[in-house]
């Protein structure tokens, strides 16, 4: 006789289905990751850098190779500064990194994309070769305009034909806020970089980041049709201030930097004035000038993965910091960048 099998209790296919949610969104959950980006023309992180990366559980860089400019005088674009390996990245994904001024697309003729393609792929593979990388991912970075969107596309399209990898690319709130304007450009994913919003001037606000700014783009991300990582900046820059306006941008400064510096005075939390005229980090400095640091705090860091989780429609698969570099690592508690993370639902 065949046996009829009892029906299931109500409680417990209950029971079942929200234990399969539970099981699936831990799943999800495991799945996020953290990478850093590495933007310097020589590889060969420090020994507080390579510790950052153990304790972070690191497994992917995405290292700048070069940048791609058309100065004026010359008759095609051409790379500036490839990267050096020093040390064999042995233990990482590397993810190669072209960034691209925007002009070189402004200026491109169509029919030279394909030539362009060929020169990038070429140069990326010589780079690749002796440094032993298998590269499994490829990523441009260019602050692409209305002007310059159907060459840059163009060009995508053909190095991915020419290359066969996946490709991601770096993309600004306001091109995904007017996407409809700027395009969706034809890449795998893209990396959202939550930076750089505000206006670099002499007042209050911070030309890194800036909330109130940020929100008046990130409810476009609900809407947005292309996957996309996030990026977010612990880097810091200073703005030289001379008769209130700013005349330098100073990469790659911070206010430990100046606290130890008996050339400067502190005159509130991120405002230093220079008490004669100096040198400092190869820049100088007249008499009274002011420098008005920025850099994102570790409450900002937290904001950012909450108002992204707010408004995304999709969860963060890997969270990448600008940039990996013991200068901005110091500023930070070592369990800030995990703690970040686990915002990032």
């Amino acid at each position: 006789m065949k046996k009829i099998a009892a029906p299931v209790p109500k409680d417990f296919a209950r029971l079942l289905f929200f234990s399969l949610a539970i099981c699936l969104g831990a799943c999800q959950h495991n799945t996020k990751s953290m990478s850093f980006y590495y933007w310097r023309t020589t590889y060969a992180p420090d020994s507080t850098e390579l510790q950052a990366l153990k304790e972070n559980k690191v497994h992917t860089l995405y290292v700048r190779y070069f940048d791609v400019d058309w100065p004026d005088t010359d008759a095609a674009p051409a790379p500036i500064s490839p990267i050096r390996f020093t040390a064999a990245p042995r233990g990482f994904s590397i993810v190669p990194v072209v960034f691209f001024r925007n002009r070189v697309f402004e200026k491109l003729d169509f029919t030279a994309s394909l030539a362009l393609a060929e020169k990038v792929l070429a140069l990326v593979r010589r780079i690749n070769v002796p440094a032993g990388i298998r590269a499994r991912e490829m990523q441009f970075d260019c602050d692409w305009s209305e002007r310059s969107r159907d060459n840059y596309f163009r060009f995508i399209r053909e190095y991915h034909a020419l290359s066969g990898l996946p490709l991601s690319r770096t993309i600004r709130l306001h091109q995904i806020k007017y996407s409809e304007r700027t395009g969706i450009p034809p890449v795998d994913h893209g990396i959202l970089m939550f930076y750089n919003m505000g206006n670099i001037d002499a007042g209050t606000g911070s030309s890194i980041y800036e909330r109130t700014m940020a929100h008046r783009y990130t409810p476009s991300l609900r809407t947005y049709p292309l996957m996309l990582d996030v990026a977010l900046p612990i880097f810091s820059w200073g703005l030289q201030v001379r008769d209130g306006r700013v005349v330098q941008l100073l990469d790659k400064l911070n206010a430990r930097q100046l606290d130890e510096d008996t050339n400067f005075s502190k005159l509130s939390l991120n405002r230093y004035t220079a008490n004669h005229p100096c040198f400092k980090n190869g820049y100088y400095f007249k008499d009274n000038d002011t420098v008005k640091v920025e850099a994102p705090t570790a409450d900002d860091l937290l904001d950012m993965a909450d108002d992204v989780n707010r408004h995304s429609n999709q969860k963060i698969r890997d969270l990448i910091f600008f940039d990996l570099d013991s200068q901005n690592l110091i500023q930070y508690d070592k369990g800030l960048f995990k703690e970040v993370l686990d915002r990032a639902e």
